[in-house]
C-alpha cells in the first residue's frame, strides 16, 4: 500500500499541466527563408595528385542524414581550388486557366490559386507525392488535366464533387509546403 501511494505522489509531482507541451522550448521561434548554398572553393594540400572522390553529406527533407558520393579518380592541381558551384533552379511564370474556377499561377517555390472560392480541407499524399486542395462550390464540369513543363510542378487534375472540387497538384519530388489564405486565394509555398 505505501509503495503503491508512494508511486502515485511521485506521479503527481513531476506531471506537467499539458501533456503534450513539449519538454524543449526551440531557441529560435522565428522561421527562417532558407538561404542558398552558391560556392565554394576549395584548396588541397600540396601532396594532392590524383582525386579519388567527392562526398556529399545532407540533410534530406525528412530530416534523415544522408551522403552521396562521386568517384572521380582524375588527376588535379594543387595549386588551383576545386569549385563547387550550386545555381538554384528559377522557374519561369506559369497561368494556368481552369475553366470558370480558378487561375493558377506557379512562379518559383510559390504556387497561388486565385480564387474567391473557401478552401474546405488540404492535405498531402505520397508516391508520387501531391497535394490535394478542396474548395466549396457546386459546379458541373469534367475533370480536367493539365501538363506542366519544366517546373517542380508535373500536372495539376481538377475533378468535380458534390459540393465542391478537388484541385491535386503532383510534383516532382518530395517537398515540406505552407497553405495561406490571401486576399487573392491560396498561396502555397513549397520549400
Amino acid at each position: 500500500m505505501r509503495k503503491l501511494a508512494f508511486l502515485l505522489i511521485s506521479t503527481f509531482l513531476f506531471a506537467r499541466l499539458n501533456p503534450f507541451e513539449p519538454v524543449v522550448k526551440p531557441q529560435n521561434e522565428i522561421i527562417l527563408k532558407p538561404s542558398y548554398f552558391k560556392q565554394k572553393k576549395v584548396y588541397l594540400q600540396k601532396d594532392a595528385r590524383i582525386l579519388k572522390k567527392v562526398i556529399f553529406v545532407y540533410q534530406s527533407v525528412s530530416g534523415d542524414i544522408k551522403q552521396k558520393v562521386v568517384d572521380i579518380n582524375k588527376h588535379v592541381d594543387f595549386h588551383k581550388p576545386i569549385l563547387i558551384i550550386h545555381n538554384p533552379a528559377k522557374f519561369p511564370l506559369k497561368e494556368l486557366n481552369f475553366l470558370n474556377l480558378f487561375k493558377l499561377y506557379i512562379k518559383n517555390k510559390t504556387i497561388l490559386i486565385a480564387t474567391k472560392d473557401r478552401l474546405i480541407r488540404h492535405f498531402f499524399l505520397v508516391r508520387p507525392f501531391r497535394i490535394v486542395l478542396d474548395f466549396q462550390r457546386d459546379a458541373d464540369f469534367l475533370t480536367v488535366k493539365k501538363l506542366v513543363s519544366n517546373s517542380y510542378v508535373k500536372k495539376v487534375v481538377v475533378g468535380n464533387h458534390e459540393g465542391y472540387y478537388r484541385v491535386v497538384i503532383y510534383f516532382d519530388a518530395k517537398y515540406m509546403y505552407n497553405v495561406k489564405k490571401t486576399d487573392e486565394g491560396i498561396k502555397i509555398e513549397i520549400k
